[in-house]
């Protein structure tokens, strides 16, 4: 057989080669490693495995594994991610003989070499390992700002938790990040990481902590970011990222985002009105550069769960529309440095003035004075909540909220 077994295991494989293997991965690489037929499994594993598949020692065997990981031509130089992270596993590291977590272990050890290539330096050897905190062990799962879980049903360790913010990385995230399924964290924030987002990583189905904010990351965002659905934070803010948000977020399955935010990047085009958040508690979409009217679809059946809305910073154009006055946990929305129109819708639903604590609408072109229903909000009066009402000072007359704090 000539194909290796899912980077996720589901069932407990043999090792005798069938007569007429199936076909492997989709995402297998384009020449797929050839090696011994008593290495590989007749068939398709299951979740649980209950006997470990064995993988040789031998150097070789170990190489072809890798390749299938990252194809053939990530091996063509000894300074690559890939072939370090191979050579620190196989001189110095601790490789499994579970096929499985060789997998984990040799993925994990391209990402942490690809963000750290700038720590590189050629030392006992050729091949330019790393001496530092993320490699000062023999088994990565005890590296730093790494967590592990043990699976005792498959008798297999996995990869769960990566979490280096604030590390100084200044490298890339790399493909092979596909290959740690059983990933539920990845904080990579406060760091200088540069490329793209790799598609492969929108694959990790059980993450549901992506903290990608504070870099150099550039590109698109793909429409792919939707399988991520049983996620609860996304963090994409303060990055170099450019296009349109994807139309179909939230619209092909539930979504389980409690905080989404792209905060001060480059995108442009209008706030897609498909987009669908119904257990969003935070929305930044502040200091890009989107345009259009506000989005037509933020309302209470859609997201009832809303506390604090940012779409300042941008170029919106037209009124601001009375559904954004009906949302009933709302306690911050921030529209200030558009080019807003009009006025502010008066009708306001009484839970949303109960628990509304700031409005943010200055640097905009609204002419209409502030409705006495807004003004009555004012925390100082001792019925209501709202701590800031930020308007200029042309449309704040007689208004005790905004008086003397107006622009």
């Amino acid at each position: 057989p000539t194909t290796f077994p899912s980077p996720d295991p589901s069932s407990a494989p043999s090792f005798e080669p069938s007569q007429n293997p199936s076909r492997g991965p989709s995402y297998a690489p384009s020449t797929t490693p050839t090696i011994k037929a008593s290495f590989l499994p007749s068939s398709s594993p299951t979740l649980s495995p209950t006997a470990k598949p064995t993988m040789p020692g031998k150097y070789f065997e170990m190489k072809k594994a890798a390749e299938y990981v990252s194809g053939n031509d990530a091996f063509n130089s000894t300074s690559t991610a890939q072939s370090l992270a191979f050579h620190w596993l196989y001189f110095e590291g601790n490789p499994s003989s579970n096929i499985y977590e060789f997998f984990e272990q040799y993925a994990v050890a391209v990402v942490f070499f690809s963000l750290t290539r700038a720590r590189m330096r050629s030392v006992g050897g050729n091949y330019g390992l790393a001496q530092d905190d993320f490699t000062s062990r023999r088994e990565v799962c005890g590296w730093s700002g790494l967590r592990c879980a043990y699976n005792y049903t498959s008798e297999m360790s996995h990869v769960t938790e990566i979490k280096l913010a604030g590390k100084e990385l200044t490298g890339t995230i790399p493909s092979e990040i596909r290959f740690l399924p059983y990933l539920t964290r990845l904080d990579l924030s406060d760091n200088e990481i540069v490329g793209t987002i790799p598609e492969d990583l929108y694959f990790l189905r059980r993450l549901r902590h992506l903290y990608l904010n504070n870099n150099h990351l550039e590109g698109t965002i793909s429409d792919k970011l939707d399988n991520l659905n049983g996620a609860e934070h996304i963090y994409l803010g303060q990055n170099d990222l450019t296009g349109t948000l994807p139309s179909n977020i939230g619209t092909n399955r539930p979504n389980e985002w409690r905080m989404f935010s792209v905060y001060n990047n480059s995108l442009s085009g209008s706030i897609p009105s498909g987009m669908r958040l119904r257990n969003a508690y935070v929305l930044d979409s502040s200091r890009n550069q989107f345009s259009g009217h506000l989005p037509a679809n933020i309302e209470q059946s859609e997201y009832s769960k809303l506390r604090l809305l940012y779409l300042d910073r941008n170029q919106f154009t037209g009124t601001i529309p009375p559904y954004l006055s009906q949302l009933r946990k709302l306690k911050g929305l921030f529209l200030n440095d558009n080019a807003l129109v009009g006025g502010i819708p008066s009708e306001i639903n009484d839970d949303e003035k109960l628990n509304l604590l700031t409005l943010r609408l200055q640097n905009n072109r609204l002419t209409e004075p502030v409705p006495d229903s807004i003004c009555e909000l004012d925390v100082t009066r001792g019925e209501y909540e709202l701590v800031e009402l930020g308007v200029d000072c042309v449309i704040c007359k007689g208004c005790s909220a905004c008086k003397g704090r107006c622009y």
